[in-house]
């Protein structure tokens, strides 16, 4: 009987369902981006670039839509969970893409934990609780949710998304009376150089579009379901961070923006009294509750397609009856808990940064080689701008990445 169990787990369903659509995979990548990043880092961002906040979150948006056009090239080109895995891999070798397979693999399970922490941080001013219980609790409970199936979770993450929107929507309505106020083009004392370092910091907040891809192989026509995705999730994210950014330096004054470990409820609670600001701790509570599940998602569909062609990973492609990456799902309940357990969010959430800019940097790197390497390539999505075919935006998006990174690097050690 267990045998006849085993066949079928490893017989059924070893591909994933295609039920989503395009609205839900905006929604997925709308999501994954505006999650607990925006809440927990704008007053951060703004102790570095001052009025200028709104500046550095589109430096942050224009490196990462410079990246979305190669991950929608290579995207619509190869289809797969994998994502960056497979793209790599195709453009370097097995050993790279399995190499940047872990890469984003951990990036997404160490900003998840460094999310559930931040969830156990709000919760605290609710209910007393210490925020690693409270963080162990809701990777627990958002790994149930994983495993009931790709249609449950994408429903949990509609709600999400519409909750966390609201959010921000309130908090530009508490500061609209001062939108136009401050001198938005006044920056931080050390000029252009800290609107970069706040730009390499905010880039946490856009961490997240590049999950869509790993729907792929759950996705309706993904060739240009995706891509469409891809795009539409960004632009969504870039306008409304612009103006929360704009609505944040109008609202308080930056010293106490960057003082505060919940900026976003301290602008809602001057605006608009004591219960707008309790309403976004509620708020950002289901915003890090989505975070971490698009987190767990992800990376769980990257591990089981890695799992399909490195051998020694071969026990992660079992899918349950539900047809979920349960094996997968296992693997990043245990190390997401036990990051969670460290508990330095501002580390990890830059630590989490170094991995993107990598993965990033290689993925406009893959675009370019596999233009020279297979140049008949049918590609549904295919990058403007070319210069004897070679991709001038991503040649432009790799300038970006090694810059944001390099001013992440001398944040990290000064």
């Amino acid at each position: 009987m267990l045998r006849d169990d085993l066949l079928i787990t490893e017989t059924m369903a070893q591909k994933l369902k295609r039920t989503l659509s395009l609205a839900e995979c905006i929604f997925f990548g709308v999501g994954s981006i505006l999650g607990a990043g925006i809440y927990t880092i704008v007053g951060k961002v703004a102790g570095f670039a001052g009025n200028m906040t709104w500046l550095a979150f589109l430096v942050a948006s224009l490196t990462a839509l410079l990246t979305a056009f190669s991950y929608a090239e290579l995207s619509a080109v190869y289809p797969k969970a994998g994502g960056e895995y497979v793209y790599t891999k195709k453009a370097m070798g097995e050993k790279i893409g399995t190499g940047v397979g872990f890469i984003i693999a951990l990036n997404g399970i160490i900003s998840g934990a460094t999310v559930a922490v931040g969830f156990g941080g709000y919760l605290v001013k609710l209910v007393d609780t210490p925020i690693v219980i409270a963080a162990l609790g809701i990777i627990a409970l958002i790994f149930l949710v994983n495993l009931s199936g790709i249609r449950e979770s994408s429903i949990i993450n509609i709600i999400f998304t519409l909750i966390e929107f609201s959010g921000l929507v309130l908090v530009i309505i508490a500061a609209f009376p001062k939108i136009g106020s401050v001198n938005l083009l006044e920056g931080a004392e050390s000029g252009k150089a800290s609107v970069l370092m706040a730009a390499s910091l905010g880039f946490f907040a856009f961490i997240g579009f590049e999950e869509i891809v790993k729907l792929a192989e759950e996705t309706k026509n993904p060739q240009k379901t995706i891509p469409r995705a891809l795009f539409v999730a960004s632009a969504i994210v870039t306008i409304m961070y612009f103006i929360v950014a704009v609505s944040a330096v109008s609202a308080l004054p930056v010293e106490k923006l960057a003082a505060s470990s919940s900026p976003l409820s301290d602008i809602a609670e001057d605006g608009l009294g004591t219960t707008a600001g309790l309403i976004i701790i509620i708020i950002a509570l289901f915003s890090t509750s989505n975070t971490i599940l698009s987190n767990m998602l992800g990376s769980s569909r990257v591990i089981y397609d890695m799992a399909k062609e490195v051998k020694i990973m071969g026990v992660f492609q079992r899918v349950s009856k539900r047809q979920t990456p349960y094996a997968a799902l296992i693997l990043i309940l245990v190390v997401m808990s036990a990051f969670a357990l460290i508990g330095k969010i501002e580390v990890i959430a830059m630590i989490a940064n170094l991995f993107i800019f990598i993965t990033f940097f290689t993925i406009n790197l893959s675009v370019i080689l596999l233009r020279q390497s297979d140049p008949q390539k049918v590609r549904p999505f295919k990058i403007p701008l070319n210069v004897n075919n070679m991709p001038i935006i991503s040649f432009l998006g790799m300038a970006m990445t090694l810059l944001l990174f390099g001013f992440n690097v001398y944040i990290l050690i000064s």
